[in-house]
This record gives C-alpha cells, structure tokens and sequence, in this order.
C-alpha cells in the first residue's frame, strides 16, 4: 500500500495530460434540459484558486450568526411561501409531484455544493426537496467514496427521519444515507469506490429498509450491516421499501454508468463526490499509536462472519439473525466494558461479563491493552469512549488507508473523467465533501484534489456548470432559488 505524500508539481503536471483534446469522449455533449444562462466568456485559460482553509468562529459569532439566520430565515421562507403559491402554475411543465398544479423547477446551471464534513450536504439536498429542483422521492445517487457511509443511526428513532432538523443536527459522516432511502427521497445507490476498498463487496444488492420497534433495519445479510446488529427479517420490517444498492470499483476502465443511469434519471440524478475517494486515511491508526492501540482492537473486536456459510451455499436466514444478535451482544458487552473504564479509570466494581460473549481470552486483551495505555499515556489522555468508537470501525474489513501518490491521482482523475463523459445524462445537482477537518483526506493533498476535481468538471460539463462553487465550509451564502 503506498504513503506516499503527493507531490503537488508532479501531479499538476499529469493532470495537464486529461486536457479535452486528449481524451476521445470530451466531444460529447448532452442537449440541455433547461435554458442555459450565458458565460462570462472566460471559462477556459482561468486559473483554479486552491480553497482557503476555513477561519474557526469564535462562540460569540457563531451566536450572533444563530441569531442572524433565525431572523432571515423566518423572513425568508415567509416571502418564498408566498413566492411559491404565486408561480406554481407557472412553473413549467414537468413531473406533478404533490396535487395536480405542482410542477418540478429546474436551475439554470448546475449547481456544486462544497462541505466539510459530508453529512453536511443534506442541508443542500433537503432544500433541492423543498423547492422541488429534486422530487420528493426515488431520487438516485451517485456516490464517489472511500466509504459506502451507509451506516445505520441507531440513536435515531425511524420516525425521526421526517424530521429535517433532527436529522441535520444527529446525523454524522458515516450514517447520513441511511436514513433518506428509509424515508423514501433515495431509492437507488451507486457506490463507486477503488479496488483498495473492501466494506462492501461489488455488485447490485437489492434489499428492503423499515423499521423495527422505531429502528431502522434492512434485510440486507452482508457482514457491513450484520456488524452493527442492523439485519432484519423482511416479515419484521414495517413500513418497508425497496432499495437498489450497486458497488462498482471506479478503478476499472469498464466501468460504464450506462449501465446503472438512464434518460429516466434526468430529474432525480445527484452527483455526490467524497474527496477521499482519490487519496484516504484510516485516522483511528493514529490514535494512540504508542501502544498499538488500532491492532489490539482488532481482535478484541473481531466476529465470526456468515460469509464463510454463504459461500458453502447452506447459509440461512436464521444463520443471519443469529450472528446479527451474537454481534450486537457483543457490541453492547464491550460498551459497558469501556464505558465503566472511562467512568471509574480501573476495573474494579466491573461484574466480568458473560464468558460466552467475552471469552476470557479477549478480556485478557482487554486488561492488556489497558496496562499498556496507562503505561504509555497520562490517564487523562485517555479517552474510552474514542477507543470504543475506534473498535466499532475494526470489523472484518475495516476501514481503506490508501494515500495516494502522484502517479496514481493521475489515473484516478482521468478514471473519474471518463466515466463523467460517459454519462448519459447530467446531474441536478453536485455536492461534494472535503473530510480534511475529519482526516480521511489527507490535509495537505484536500485543496489540490478539489482544484483538480472542479477542473474537470468544468472541462465535461462546460457553460451548463454554475460559475461558482457554494463553499459551505466557508460560510459562503447560497439560496437555491437564485441558482
């Protein structure tokens, strides 16, 4: 595995190398949906700024700009309610979505949604939903990643998932989809990843999503949702709905969205790009590195999977169910493990646990990697509940640590262009997040990568891209009703 830091000349360099004259697809073009606004004329020779590295506000301004929003937004969506029920007749024709005088907008260019922390994109996408530049359900997404983020929030109540502030307040980088294919805005999943991840194995899935007891669940028997005790019967399932769930490796040059995109996507298609996706980390490695820390829990936290049972072709539901509750007594047996540990600091007053859930071996592993925290760091250092979490993310294929180099950006760019020209119809809508502030994209290769990225999606898409990107994690303003 290469850890290589990029070298930002070399790289630039081999990007230079993807200009459109080059590249045989560049040619292609997609007729318009909508009117397109003219350009400034000066698209191409302009020159990429690198994205400045967002100012941290301070509490005082991040109270006064609470208070700002509240304000504007009240004013705010009082005058587009009034805006809305003055022009629904005259919006265009187009899909009715609620009552027959309702029809979808469309922008005038394509928008760029730019985050941090890639939850964050919900904010955008809730608000293509309100404004009905999206339909309100079976929408498609497109989804360039190291990870598939389909993690499923188990502090959430499924009821929740209706609520849009519960959900862009709870919701985190590695569970934010999950819940929109529950309330039906997604119904299709494409997770384009490179060969060197493993969370989910390639191919199409197509399984269903309810709620149990208000949780959400799928029936879904691979190891990524049987680890976090999400598997459910499809008869224990209320208020299910069918999800389409395809994983493709990007690194392939076969690799064709013909195959999973259609004219028909035209309204619902949104174009969602982790920045990690070209160059990753794994950030729990580091975390007390001293002790190896991230090895140790690997074992303590490992399970006997059922892919071993599904290859031999005897593998039944009730193999499913059975290793989906082994998992989730083992998971809640180590939280109160660890937990007492960050409480008390020590073992003692801890009723050992069950020998059949933790068997004394891996109790042992655990008093072990203990000694050798409290050896190797300051007991104030030491934050359980963070071991804990970084325990959660060891399962059987654990997280992708691919830093990338020059040479291989370059084929990942130019991999990332093709399958763009292919397209057989343009996104509504691009978001895109850094996860620099979070470390899964390496810091000092982020701002080249988006240069990179933005580049090439002016290069494809030409005048019916917006001018500017949104920086959302630079508090750029936006309304999605002048885009």
């Amino acid at each position: 595995m290469e850890s290589d830091t990029l070298d930002q000349e070399s790289a630039a360099a081999a990007l230079k190398k993807l200009s459109p004259s080059e590249s045989p697809e560049s040619s292609k073009k997609w007729e318009p949906t909508a009117d397109v606004g003219e350009g400034d004329g000066n698209e191409e020779g302009r020159e990429e700024e690198a994205p400045p590295t967002k100012r941290q506000k301070t509490a005082d301004e991040k109270e006064e700009n609470r208070k700002e929003d509240e304000e504007d937004e009240e004013a705010d969506e009082s005058e587009e309610l009034d805006d809305e029920e003055e022009n629904e007749a005259d919006d265009g024709e187009g899909i009715v979505q609620i009552g027959a005088t309702i029809s979808p907008r469309h922008f005038q260019r394509i928008p760029v949604f730019i985050v941090d922390y890639h939850n964050d994109v919900l904010e955008f996408i809730y608000r293509c939903f309100a404004t009905r530049h999206l339909p309100l359900e079976n929408n498609t997404l497109v989804h360039f990643d190291s990870h598939p983020d389909l993690v499923i929030p188990r502090h959430i109540a499924a009821s929740s998932t209706y609520q849009k502030d519960t959900m862009l307040n709870e919701l985190s980088i590695e569970n934010w989809i999950m819940p929109t294919l529950y309330a039906g805005h997604f119904n299709r999943v494409v997770w384009l990843k490179n060969s060197w991840c493993q969370q989910l194995p390639t191919g199409r899935h197509d399984f269903k999503v309810g709620q149990k007891d208000d949780r959400i669940g799928v029936d879904c028997p691979l190891d990524y949702f049987i680890a976090d005790g999400n598997y459910c019967t499809t008869e224990d399932l209320q208020e299910a709905k069918s999800v389409e769930l395809q994983v493709h490796d990007a690194d392939s040059e076969s690799l064709n969205p013909n195959e999973f995109l259609t004219e028909k996507d035209v309204k619902g298609f949104v174009l969602d790009i982790d920045l990690d996706f070209f160059s990753t980390s794994n950030p729990f490695l580091e975390i007390y590195k001293d002790a190896d820390c991230y090895n140790q829990l690997k074992e303590i936290f490992h399970f006997e999977s059922v892919e071993k049972v599904k290859k031999s072709g005897t593998a039944s539901i009730a193999d499913y169910l059975a290793t989906a509750e082994r998992r989730q007594t083992q998971l809640d047996a180590l939280k109160t493990i660890f937990w007492h540990l960050e409480e008390e600091r020590n073992f003692e007053g801890l009723e050992k646990p069950d020998a059949t859930v933790i068997t004394p071996e891996v109790y042992a592993k655990i008093v072990k990697l203990a000694d050798q925290l409290q050896e190797k760091y300051p007991d104030d250092e030491i934050d359980w509940h963070l071991i804990f979490d970084s325990g959660s993310t060891t399962d059987n294929n654990g997280l992708p640590h691919h830093i990338s180099t020059a040479a291989e950006l370059e084929t990942y760019f130019a991999n990332f262009k093709r399958f763009l020209e292919r397209l057989p119809v343009p996104p509504v809508a691009i978001t895109m997040a850094h996860s620099a502030q979070d470390d899964y994209c390496p810091q000092d290769q982020v701002a080249f990568i988006e240069e990179c990225v933005l580049r090439l999606l002016r290069e494809v898409f030409g005048e019916r891209l917006h001018d500017k990107a949104i920086l959302h994690y630079m508090d750029d303003p936006w309304d999605v009703m002048k885009l």
